[in-house]
């Protein structure tokens, strides 16, 4: 049954049709917050049951979830909630980490590793100085095991020097790239761009089998003058949504 042969029928009927029945009951259950914190939706048997309805009568239900865009289904692994009031309560609007404003799967463990390099052409525009050494940092971002999101930061020695970062201590320079560069912060730029290159670059870690991302682009200024860090964010559009709000 298509959405506008549902519509059609609620029209011509008082009789609700199961799926939509099944639909409102499972809005709400998101919308409550009833499953778990990674955002997954109970398997379809398991769904099936606590519905009281058919297998048939529920996909029909999520077929719906999946158009007006609440869930989405990842492929061999499950459907998971994208849009819900309790799970997402800011967007990219805020000044914040972006990998955890807009990925729809939970991080539980984030690998990271770093070097010194050179400067290059690249860096050295990106960063708006020549600084005599560059720290690249690859961080991969994990589900149960799995990578699921992917960032490549530029931080200049400057940086490293002005918020005494210890280089021999790995929890040292992932605190200050996941929380304290942004909670000291004055502004940032974000640019938003397409990417194919995600599974290339990540290295490590196969991230998506459609190869398409999401490539957030995030200059973070902690003083006025030089940009203290460059991060390039992927994030696989099957696991991710990117949400602005408006006012």
């Amino acid at each position: 049954m298509t959405l506008e042969e549902i519509r059609s029928a609620i029209k011509g009927s008082k009789k609700l049709p199961k799926c939509v029945a099944v639909y409102d009951k499972l809005f709400k259950l998101i919308k409550d917050g009833e499953f778990d914190d990674a955002g997954k939706l109970p398997t379809e048997p398991e769904l099936a049951k606590i519905m009281e309805v058919s297998r048939m009568t529920l996909r029909q239900a999520l077929a719906l979830l999946i158009e007006d865009g609440i869930i989405k289904n990842i492929h061999g692994k499950g459907n998971f909630i994208t849009q819900t009031q309790n799970r997402y309560n800011k967007g990219l609007e805020t000044l914040k980490h972006p990998i955890y404003s807009a990925l729809d799967l939970e991080v539980d463990e984030v690998e990271i590793e770093f070097r010194l390099e050179t400067p290059t052409d690249y860096t050295t525009k990106v960063l708006g100085r020549k600084s005599p050494v560059v720290i690249f940092v690859d961080r991969w971002y994990k589900y149960k095991g799995e990578g699921i999101a992917y960032t490549l930061s530029f931080v200049p020695i400057e940086t490293i020097t002005e918020e005494s970062i210890d280089l021999s201590n790995k929890d040292s320079l992932l605190k200050f790239l996941e929380e304290t560069s942004y909670q000291k912060a004055k502004h940032s730029t974000l640019n938003i761009n397409y990417s194919t290159a995600g599974n290339f670059t990540a290295m490590k870690y196969n991230l998506t089998r459609s190869n398409k991302f999401w490539l957030l682009e995030e200059i973070i200024h902690i003083k006025n003058d030089f940009p203290s860090v460059y991060n390039k964010h992927y994030l696989p559009l099957e696991h991710s949504h990117l949400s602005i709000e408006r006012k």
